[in-house]
């Protein structure tokens, strides 16, 4: 009988060891992704973005706004961003409302007396003046951003696997051929997916409907992903690319209360339109802003 309780607790002695080390390893991961992509803001307008948690200063039943950002970063040229959109997650709904703000969208950028494209203000102040103004031309205030380097978005895609869209129009572009329909894509595709423009009828609005696509696709993988040792690797491999305000305790709560909105998700577009206007530049036009999120 002693030699079979020995063996018990030797069994037990061992599992208690490996358990502690494969946590040890676990929270040393995600500490690290977290040192590695952490990077708060501080700005200055009247819907002021606090560095804070969701789960200290944000009621859990409170609608929050996240900017998402994809910018063409390249050696020595911080670059600006290609894709700007915002998305608002209702918890009391159980939904998360996606809208594109295409780049070119005609704004006026907070403490400058400057008018001009959207894109811009990221030349001008990084992510910090971007927020401000995309708060001032919605009228909101935008609780995170997540910022990912365009250049890095086939790695996160090689990671994730083939992404699922629904093609509206049969297209090639740069190699890639896109037919009509259901399609996947790979890692060496969604670039190029996300990206056409000029042959496209919709023009902005037709590559701005795409990019809405691929997120959803990223999210339902994201959200769809059980294996928790591969998720860890997913996590150590897309940290180069991805730079937030998101820390570990926001990411629990979020997790937590806002999870099931990720899980209904609706796209729509700022309303306006483009034209050339008396400078030579195209501009896009936003009409009525403000009415997206109220």
């Amino acid at each position: 009988m002693k030699s079979k309780w020995k063996i018990a607790i030797s069994i037990l002695i061992v599992l208690t060891v490996i358990s502690g080390v494969f946590l040890y390893f676990v929270f040393s991961k995600i500490g690290a992704f977290f040192d590695d992509t952490y990077h708060p803001i501080e700005t200055s307008t009247k819907n002021e973005l606090h560095e804070k948690t969701v789960e200290e200063d944000v009621d859990v039943d409170q609608v929050i706004h996240i900017l998402l950002m994809g910018v063409d970063e390249r050696e020595n040229d911080k670059g600006r961003p290609d894709v700007l959109m915002v998305a608002e997650l209702n918890p009391k709904t159980n939904q998360t409302k996606i809208v594109s703000l295409p780049r070119d969208t005609k704004v006026k950028i907070p403490g400058m007396n400057k008018t001009t494209k959207l894109n811009h203000s990221y030349t001008y102040g990084d992510v910090p003046l971007t927020v401000q103004t995309v708060q001032q031309l919605l009228d909101i205030s935008v609780d995170y951003y997540a910022k990912v380097n365009m250049n890095g978005f086939e790695e996160i895609i090689r990671e994730l696997g083939p992404l699922k869209v629904q093609n509206k129009r049969e297209f090639t572009y740069d190699g890639h051929h896109f037919p009509e329909g259901n399609i996947e894509l790979d890692q060496d595709e969604v670039l190029s997916y996300v990206r056409m423009r000029k042959d496209d009828s919709l023009g902005d609005e037709g590559r701005n409907i795409r990019q809405r696509q691929v997120i959803e696709a990223v999210i339902e993988k994201i959200i769809g992903e059980k294996d928790f040792v591969e998720a860890l690797g997913f996590l150590e491999k897309i940290s180069p690319y991805l730079q937030w305000n998101i820390q570990g305790k926001d990411l629990k709560t979020l997790y937590t209360n806002y999870l099931p909105s990720l899980r209904a998700i609706k796209q729509e577009k700022l309303p306006g339109e483009g034209s050339l206007e008396e400078d030579g530049l195209w501009y896009f036009r936003a009409e009525e802003p403000t009415s997206v999120f109220q």
